[in-house]
């Protein structure tokens, strides 16, 4: 059955190809269409007889002149057939035939008339070569007396021609006995039919399929702007890449996919692509001095940005990182932050710093000198006081005796009168208050007592001891002196180390310690270097010192563990050589100390067995527990003390082991375990 089915499918198949095939025959026939076309210009019948010499006339007999009166009904039928060199005047007209109407009688002259011409339609391709079979008939005649008012024949034209598709006629004219015919050929190609056999079909459109006109020989002619065997593609913009772009319109670009810009001449680039071009679609291929899978890392971070100020050294460290080495005076990342000495308040007793070229300046106030106002200057050397009796020199300042008549700080004001200032009775002479006994001062205001006046400087503690007559002043540290008013000079012992500078201060000494190193006397050693990259030189000792610790560390761990391991092997001497055991392995591990957890017998539980009747012996356990709560573990031992009969009586009774219950029991507990008292504190060794 399935066979079947395949030989109709089969036969099917052919069926549909055979006619595909015919229909496209078909086709090629029905579209090569023309027209044979037959123009009887005019003929001359003088006799006006019929070929058989007879008049058209019934009533004339033969032999005699037809008359005039009554001439022939000519009218004219085409028979066209192909070629045949001697054409046969009957036969099956195969191209067609044609026929005109009663054209005239005897004769007739061209007329012009469309009556006068034969269109013959031709449905195949125009072969040039034909035969042509063109007869004159009489009609309605009464010649012929067997059957009246049929068609009689006057005469026939018999041509074998050659002519070609043309708007142009060709003239042919026929000499007979009785009968002259002049007519005209041609054959013209149908609307929309070219070529010299009529069978090439062209006809002009502006749609979907085409936008096209026709030549003379049916050649399809592409209207403007496109192109093609169809005329079907658009002729894209001059200067388009037809490789990487298409149009539908005639002038347009339309970019394919990856492609851009008005000539689609240039590509894509991936997307995200920042600092990088293409030379196909989706590439990104970095420009100088970037990099990354998206270019969009600055490798020349430097040169593109110069982010270093004030004459910085730029230096590309990774992709998009950079790093400046400032020049003297300025620090921060680009280097843009000036460096303010004055910052730091380099300048002691409330000197004004100012900023300077080469650092910073401190503009002392009276009394101090040096780089940051911390020496005391001596004003007396300067010869300030005028007129004094001494001048003595103070911290931060002088102090002058004046002359009598003489006041002022510097003893350069004279005292030209006291009257009606001297106090207590105080008497003015000389410019100068002369006090009662018991007060002094400048207007005689005070009372006399020797330290009240305080005449101890810089807090030193004044004492009068009555038995002494004079005063004792208790200098601070730093000043000694009658009245503690000279200051001692701490750096005078050189306690700076390091070839520090020292600088005396009210409380003391203060050392310039060098670079890497401070403290009071410049002995400690600071960690300077700082960061990723330092290379500090004093943090290396530091680190040469911590990597010695370390280094000893080591080796005293190691010499640890091997006087461990010595102690250890000592000791594993010194215990007794245990003997082979009759337990199974597993239960010989119970008796290992070394093993610190509870043990488990694993093969069958056993129970010591001697000769007689057991009994219990209780066994304390205490793992990692009081004493209080220790359990209890039961063992079955024998209760004679009879040894057997190959036994000395010296000897301990001989344990066999029997099936008990298993035990758990502790490591801790397991020497008392291996010992086991009978009622008379006899010792079992187990």
């Amino acid at each position: 059955m399935t066979k079947d089915r395949d030989d109709l499918m089969d036969r099917g198949h052919r069926r549909i190809a055979f006619f595909l095939l015919a229909l496209a025959f078909h086709a090629v026939a029905v579209h090569a269409v023309g027209m044979f076309e037959l123009q009887i210009r005019q003929w001359q019948n003088t006799p006006g007889v019929l070929q058989s010499g007879q008049c058209c006339d019934l009533q004339s007999s033969g032999g005699q002149r037809c008359p005039q009166n009554d001439q022939c009904d000519t009218f004219f039928r085409a028979c066209l057939k192909e070629y045949q060199a001697r054409v046969a005047p009957t036969g099956t007209c195969t191209f067609g035939t044609g026929i005109t109407q009663v054209l005239g009688g005897n004769s007739h002259g061209h007329q012009g008339l469309e009556v006068d011409r034969i269109v013959i339609p031709f449905k195949y391709a125009w072969p040039k070569s034909f035969s042509l079979v063109i007869e004159a008939f009489d009609h309605d005649n009464e010649t012929s007396e067997s059957e009246p008012g049929q068609e009689e024949l006057i005469d026939r034209v018999l041509l074998s021609s050659m002519l070609n598709p043309s708007e142009q006629w060709q003239l042919y004219k026929h000499h007979g006995r009785h009968f002259t015919l002049e007519y005209r050929l041609r054959f013209r190609c149908d609307t929309n039919y070219y070529g010299p056999l009529c069978n090439k079909f062209c006809r002009a459109r502006d749609d979907f399929f085409g936008h096209f006109d026709c030549d003379m020989a049916g050649s399809k002619v592409c209207k403007d702007g496109w192109t093609g065997p169809e005329c079907t593609q658009a002729v894209c913009k001059q200067g388009c890449n037809i490789a990487r772009a298409f149009c539908t319109l005639p002038g347009e670009c339309t970019c394919h996919y990856g492609w851009k810009g008005d000539l689609c001449d240039e590509c894509e680039t991936f997307p995200g692509c920042d600092r990088g071009t293409c030379m196909e679609p989706w590439q990104c291929v970095c420009d100088t001095n970037w990099g990354g899978l998206l270019c969009d890392k600055d490798l020349n971070y430097c040169g593109t940005h110069q982010p270093c100020k004030n004459g910085g050294t730029c230096i590309n460290t990774e992709p998009n990182e950079y790093q400046c080495v400032c020049q003297e005076g300025f620090r921060g990342r680009n280097c843009s932050i000036a460096i303010l000495h004055c910052d730091s308040h380099p300048c002691g007793r409330g000197a004004t710093c100012l900023e300077t070229a080469q650092g910073f300046q401190c503009l002392c106030p009276p009394g101090w000198t040096g780089k940051t106002c911390q020496i005391d200057m001596n004003e007396c050397e300067t010869g300030i006081c005028v007129n004094a009796r001494s001048c003595r020199n103070l911290i931060g300042g002088y102090l002058c005796d004046c002359l009598p008549e003489w006041v002022g700080p510097n003893c350069d004001t004279r005292n030209t009168s006291c009257q009606g200032v001297c106090l207590n009775g105080g008497r003015c002479e000389d410019s100068r208050c002369v006090c009662l006994l018991g007060f002094t001062g400048k207007h005689c205001q005070t009372i006399v007592g020797m330290c009240d006046s305080a005449p101890c400087l810089h807090g030193g503690q004044c004492e009068a001891p009555k038995d002494l007559g004079s005063i004792i002043c208790n200098c601070p540290p730093g000043y000694t002196g009658t009245y503690c008013e000279t200051v001692l000079d701490p750096c005078h012992s050189n306690p700076c180390q390091r070839g520090a500078p020292c600088h005396s201060t009210e409380s003391g000494y203060v050392c310039g310690c060098p670079e890497g190193y401070f403290g009071n006397e410049c002995m400690s050693l600071k960690e300077l270097c700082q960061g990723p990259h330092c290379q500090d030189k004093g943090n290396g000792m530091f680190s040469l010192y911590m990597a010695l610790v370390g280094v000893l560390a080591v080796l005293v761990a190691i010499a640890c563990s091997a006087f461990a391991l010595l102690l250890s092997r000592l000791h594993r001497r010194q215990r007794p050589k245990q003997q082979p055991s009759i337990t199974p392995p597993d239960t010989a591990i119970n008796n290992q100390r070394q093993f610190c957890t509870l043990i488990r017998n694993i093969e069958p539980t056993t129970t010591l067995l001697g000769h007689g009747q057991s009994q219990t012996q209780t066994v304390l356990c205490g793992s990692a527990r009081p004493l209080r709560q220790l359990e209890e573990i039961e063992l079955t031992l024998p209760t004679s003390q009879v040894p057997p009969a190959n036994q000395k009586p010296d000897q301990p009774p001989v344990l066999k082991p029997t099936l008990t219950p298993k035990l758990d029991i502790c490591n801790r507990e397991r020497e008392k375990l291996n010992r086991f008292h009978y009622s008379d504190n006899h010792e079992v060794e187990a």
